[in-house]
């Protein structure tokens, strides 16, 4: 996980600037120390950071005025660069669940960009298999924002997802189990949809508003809520019919954001989806009694990230050296194992073979011993013998052999499944023979 040092904040990075809080609880949760940075237009596009030099210039001069050097950090990743892939892996053993998505993610699944940051949730389970979430984010945005705030001086000890954030902090003071909800986070020109099930995001997406000019409190138009209302019909079908196949279907909505447009949406919401429980989510009740100049739903997201701890993290996309190498690893470890093996198997088959050697040769040795017995008896012809036609008789009648008794015998060493092919006789008391074996063993 990652060092709960006793300076805590949630940061988070977007095109409008930095913010940071720290938060505490006494009878309930409360923003402590929070702070705000505006960024120049441009410094950061589409969730890139154009020019790295001077956006940590200028944070390195804000962490001090802000006595935040040497502070933990959690920082959230733009929803906008997380890909959200479900899968189902052959195994149910914990020790090999890890092992098993990483190579999976690392050989099999396909991602918009190159050298990912990765983790995953674990959703269900069978007998033979389990399925599991994995989020993924480009390593290299993710690195470039962590660089600037470390040589700013912060220590970054966790990623995570804006939406995990959110729901954290929506839970930490209203009953809200995200069963099948729709979290929506509308900021500025930008809206962010997470769609939960079970407690898990399982879908995502941002939306950017037709730029209709800046409107008093952040008030949206009445195209922009069309807009809006028309996306999220065809994102809540999208979810009925695609991801859940007609089996269920959102059925409750929470608006979070700034200014008026957050109310306003909620409204024209639970006018028009009136099938849905719609409401707005005011984070105001992080705000301290005396502080009324802190709009705490502009902290919102950092607020749920300066909550996480290791109880409540389920997700992080903190690049490290072991995610970087993890692969390389398993690929190496896998490399040695088969290495020993095949030396193991080595040692074996050589050893076995002497051993086999000395048996053959000893039992070499005995067959000539017997062989130059029996040829010595054969040779033996005695004159008596011989003279004698009655006598010669009843000797070739003594040396006659039992043909079926000696198949029988030539049989029982034999394997069960070998079958003798020729046999062959000669006049000196060899015996020639083929057998055919099933396997060479």
């Amino acid at each position: 996980m990652f060092d709960l040092g006793s300076k805590r904040i949630g940061i988070t990075i977007d095109q409008t600037g930095v913010r940071y809080v720290t938060i505490k609880k006494k009878k309930s949760w409360e923003i402590g120390k929070y702070g705000h940075l505006p960024i120049p237009e441009g410094m950061i596009e589409e969730d890139q950071i154009i020019n790295a030099e001077s956006l940590s210039l200028q944070l390195k001069a804000w962490v001090k005025q802000e006595k935040l050097k040497g502070a933990t950090a959690t920082l959230s990743i733009p929803t906008s660069q997380i890909i959200i892939r479900k899968m189902r892996i052959p195994s149910i053993k914990a020790h090999e669940l890890r092992q098993l998505v990483e190579l999976e993610v690392e050989t099999a699944l396909r991602l918009p960009f190159e050298d990912p940051v990765y983790d995953f949730i674990k959703i269900s389970h069978d007998d033979e298999s389990t399925q599991v979430l994995v989020f993924a984010a480009p390593k290299k945005l993710i690195l470039s924002y962590v660089k600037v705030l470390e040589d700013a001086g912060l220590h970054v000890r966790a990623a995570e997802i804006s939406a995990t954030s959110l729901a954290r902090s929506i839970a930490a003071f209203q009953e809200e189990h995200f069963a099948e909800t729709m979290l929506i986070s509308l900021d500025h020109s930008i809206i962010e949809v997470y769609m939960f099930q079970n407690g898990n995001p399982i879908f995502m997406r941002t939306i950017t508003l037709f730029d209709q000019g800046a409107t008093q409190d952040n008030e949206l138009t009445g195209d922009q809520i069309g807009e809006i209302i028309a996306e999220l019909s065809r994102m809540l079908s999208f979810y009925q019919y695609s991801i859940q196949e007609g089996n269920s279907r959102i059925a409750n909505i929470l608006v979070t954001g700034t200014g008026e447009g957050r109310n306003q949406l909620a409204k024209e919401l639970q006018l028009t989806l009136t099938e849905l429980d719609v409401k707005s989510v005011d984070f105001s009740v992080f705000s301290k009694e005396d502080s009324a100049a802190l709009n705490a739903n502009d902290f919102r997201v950092a607020t749920g990230l300066s909550m996480l701890n290791k109880q409540t993290q389920r997700i992080n996309l903190l690049p490290t050296v072991k995610t970087e190498t993890k692969i390389k690893f398993i690929v190496l470890g896998g490399l040695l194992i088969i290495w020993v093996a095949g030396i193991g198997i080595t040692s074996y088959t050589y050893m076995n073979n002497r051993s086999e050697i000395s048996l053959n040769t000893q039992r070499l040795t005995q067959l000539n011993q017997a062989k130059t017995v029996a040829e010595g008896k054969l040779t033996k012809n005695p004159t008596k013998q011989a003279s004698d036609p009655g006598t010669f008789i009843q000797a070739m009648r003594a040396s006659q052999k039992d043909v079926v008794q000696i198949i029988n015998d030539l049989k029982k060493p034999l394997p069960v499944d070998a079958q003798l092919n020729t046999l062959a006789y000669s006049a000196d008391s060899q015996i020639s023979l083929t057998v055919i074996f099933l396997r060479i063993e």
